[in-house]
């Protein structure tokens, strides 16, 4: 499997000339996007159809002359883009047919009637986009043997030269795998080249998994993780919790607060009502996706599990909860997509495989298979079980999950039944598959 990752080298800009030379070389890259989408809209009918590298040598035969062509549909690109590097004028092509491509694809998506509501107003193509340029090895840009020096070629006075500056970050990824074309960007005045690495990793068949670490993705508790066997041994478990909480609520009522005071002669909130606290919740919440999914990752790593189990709960929509209760809330501040979605990134890094579950019936189903359990009406993070036992709600849900992660890949006919939703005959009713489904395997080996 080719996984690609990135690293973020600060360039160390001490000079004012410097900086003039990166800030002028970004303006007139984006100028020749700008320019060149114009003429690719001109030109599309007949330029759409060329994919990839065979689209730079149309517009190249439109902008560019040669010796052996002298004269080209559009001069201006000579005059106004004197000496422009080839390569990057090539990156340029590219960037700009990208663009063009994407937006007579929505466009014809529009016009087919593929909108979200009826009175929604057509794409519009901007030409005026904030992109970055990359830049080729050898060509645009030059490290040195530890990466901590590249010379980049830039504008400076009129002409393209190459010009040497420090390069200051992490290189976790760099010595791993072939490195790409990194990226010139430009955030919050600040200049970074975001370099690319390709790697393989190779990640483990079916007959390889015989642990798996499962991961219930909680409201009260982040996230509740079990590492199960394939005889369904319970060999960890734990449970993750965020440090941040008193941020977020205070973040949450000084927001909450504001909104009283906006709406209190029954006004309307206005777009990009407190932008910059809605803001800081967000980079709460990314940043507690990235510690918790890293501290799963390692509890995988420690306990030799070779696939992480989690609940397919794309697209899911919650239910419960009054309109504005706090219940609701809670729902929609929960950010569990964005947490499967770094443990997936972390796992395949690591070697790790990512199974995706059935998730009806995880919690509400006893993991020793005596049937459903009762919530506590006070306490929704325990349980009882038909038998009487009381336990963790989230623990029970992450032994189910486990169990339907090795099932699915050791059984997977026997994984299809816990889709409860599909049609059954009521003489036939299908058991959920829980922990005890692994139990008379394992009793069956011994």
């Amino acid at each position: 499997m080719k996984i690609i990752r990135s690293d973020k080298l600060s360039v160390k800009v001490q000079q004012p000339e410097q900086r003039e030379a990166l800030d002028a070389t970004l303006l007139v890259y984006r100028n020749l996007v700008r320019d060149l989408m114009t003429v690719m809209m001109t030109h599309w009918p007949a330029l759409g159809r060329f994919d990839g590298n065979a689209v730079v040598k149309e517009i190249e035969q439109l902008i560019h002359p040669t010796s052996k062509r002298p004269e080209v549909r559009y001069p201006y690109f000579a005059r106004r883009y004197y000496k422009f590097p080839s390569y990057l004028r090539r990156v340029a092509i590219m960037d700009a047919a990208g663009q063009v491509r994407s937006f007579n694809t929505r466009f014809e998506r529009w016009r087919a009637g593929d909108r979200k509501k009826a009175t929604v107003k057509p794409p519009q193509l901007v030409c005026a986009t904030n992109t970055y340029p990359a830049l080729y090895r050898g060509q645009c840009i030059r490290f040195n043997s530890d990466h901590s020096r590249a010379e980049i070629k830039v504008v400076h006075r009129g002409d393209w030269v190459w010009m040497a500056f420090g390069l200051a970050g992490d290189k976790r990824h760099i010595k791993q795998g072939r490195q790409l074309s990194p990226s010139l960007v430009n955030k919050r005045g600040r200049y970074m080249l975001s370099v690319p690495v390709e790697r393989r990793v190779r990640l483990p068949s079916n007959a390889d998994i015989d642990r798996v670490l499962s991961v219930d993705v909680g409201i009260n508790t982040a996230s509740t993780w079990a590492v199960i066997d394939a005889s369904g041994t319970v060999h960890a478990r734990g449970f993750l919790g965020r440090s941040d909480k008193d941020r977020e609520a205070r973040l949450i009522a000084r927001i909450q607060k504001a909104a009283r005071q906006h709406t209190r002669h029954g006004c309307r909130l206005p777009p990009g009502f407190c932008a910059r606290d809605h803001r800081r919740l967000r980079g709460l919440f990314d940043n507690a996706a990235h510690q918790i999914s890293r501290r799963i990752v390692n509890e995988a790593l420690a306990h030799g599990a070779q696939a992480i189990a989690v609940e397919q709960l794309k697209g899911w929509r919650p239910t419960a909860g009054r309109r504005r209760s706090g219940l609701r809330q809670r729902f929609h501040r929960w950010f569990h997509r964005l947490l499967v979605e770094r443990i997936e990134t972390k796992a395949a890094e690591a070697g790790l495989r990512t199974l995706a579950v059935y998730p009806r019936g995880t919690s509400s189903q006893a993991f020793d298979g005596s049937g459903k359990v009762r919530r506590d009406k006070g306490n929704a993070s325990l349980c009882t079980f038909p038998g009487g036992k009381r336990y963790s709600t989230d623990l029970n849900a992450a032994y189910n999950i486990a169990a339907r992660g090795i099932v699915s890949i050791h059984r997977p006919a026997r994984e299809g039944q816990a889709g409860a939703g599909r049609p059954k005959s009521a003489s036939t009713p299908r058991s959920p598959v829980t922990l005890s489904s692994l139990w008379p395997t394992a009793m069956a080996a011994a």
